[in-house]
């Protein structure tokens, strides 16, 4: 399999109108990292163009467990979430520096970590303060709320980056192996009205049952390289059983989040079965349900991106589903975390950064996402 390198540099249209550097940060639904990347970007709004300088990934470390304790909606003090809100933004100041950049930063998109997300309600914790103390920069999180206040379900939020950062000669679609599987249908750089054509989609469960399996059947908080899976034997039943699941998570029209992780399955699974085999199983049922969720999409090239990308299994159980080539995004690892410095200079710019016709929201002329500005 080759690896595809995304576009370092993209110019929508000819010109330049700006100059800025904006990181984006991003801590996904799996609960395990922080994701730092820094772009620098020419341009105001759709004109903008792209080149990203560096990125930075570090580990949750102990914010990891309480952060999936209060996912897991489990009792918890105000003042445990207070300093859990604090100290991630802290953390997320860590990562930004652990990507060394020599230049001042001049927006900083942090998206903070989901702990609950089922339209209308949503709450991504984060404390961006300390990241306006630290970097002297202009700060903006939330970036979902407008869209649902608008009647949205805030997500998918990443096609319109997608598009500035990714989009091809060809139809293409870009897949994110996280917490949940999300994909970005985009169109051929050349089509006519291309963002009406822009479609995406949450499709299914994904990291969030693999590394269930993991913490609950092997006390590892993931399956490392997909090891275990690899050498566990898939079930059809348990494979079926799964997949029923996750094709009602597929075909609901909404977006998925608290109480979409499939632990009743993992739980009943575990109880049976070696979690090898429940792992080998889990990672053919997601790879079905993301062919499901492809078909009929005119697209000629699937780009996969985000944790999942680590599990072997996973991997080749979705070449095996897929009829279309299958690649893996170079340093698509850090696929979020760029598209929120992109949503973040969008945003400043007065761009709407979610697209109605694929979250549901409807016309606002409100900036999006709370901002912390600085001093002039």
């Amino acid at each position: 399999m080759r690896r595809i390198p995304h576009r370092k540099e993209l110019r929508l249209m000819p010109g330049r109108v700006t100059s800025r550097i904006a990181v984006g940060v991003m801590t996904g639904k799996s609960i395990d990292a922080i994701d730092a990347c820094a772009i620098e970007l020419d341009g105001h709004g759709l004109e903008m163009s792209a080149k990203e300088l560096g990125h930075a990934s570090q580990p949750l470390g102990e914010l990891s467990e309480p952060m999936r304790r209060l996912a897991c909606d489990e009792p918890m003090q105000a003042s445990e979430i207070a300093r859990l809100r604090r100290l991630l933004g802290e953390a997320c100041g860590e990562a930004i520096a652990a990507i060394g950049l020599e230049s001042d930063i001049d927006l900083i998109a942090v998206h903070g970590q989901t702990v609950h997300h089922a339209p209308p309600d949503s709450w991504q914790l984060i404390d961006p303060f300390p990241l306006a103390h630290r970097f002297k920069a202009r700060i903006v999180s939330d970036l979902r709320g407008m869209d649902r206040a608008a009647g949205g379900q805030g997500a998918p939020i990443t096609p319109l980056s997608d598009w500035i950062l990714y989009r091809r000669p060809h139809p293409v679609a870009i897949v994110n192996l996280g917490g949940f599987i999300n994909a970005t249908f985009l169109p051929g750089s050349d089509a006519t009205d291309p963002l009406q054509h822009v479609q995406g989609a949450d499709i299914c469960a994904c990291n969030q049952v693999l590394d269930a399996i993991a913490r609950l059947g092997l006390d590892q908080p993931y399956d490392e390289g997909g090891s275990r899976a690899m050498a566990g034997a898939s079930d059809p039943e348990l494979v079926d059983g799964l997949h029923a699941l996750l094709e009602a998570q597929r075909t609901g029209g909404r977006s998925l989040g608290s109480g979409d992780e499939c632990l009743d399955w993992v739980r009943a699974t575990l109880e049976h079965h070696d979690a090898g085999d429940a792992a080998a199983s889990a990672a053919a049922a997601i790879a079905a349900c993301l062919a499901a969720g492809i078909k009929g999409h005119d697209t000629r090239e699937v780009l996969l991106a985000g944790g999942g990308t680590m599990n072997r299994c996973l991997v080749s159980c979705i070449q095996e589903s897929l009829g279309v080539d299958v690649d893996l995004l170079d340093d698509g690892m850090e696929r979020e975390a760029a598209a929120m410095a992109v949503l973040g200079a969008l945003a400043e710019d007065g761009i709407p950064i979610t697209l109605a016709h694929i979250t549901g929201r409807a016309e606002t002329s409100c900036m999006h996402g709370s901002w912390v500005a600085q001093t002039p």
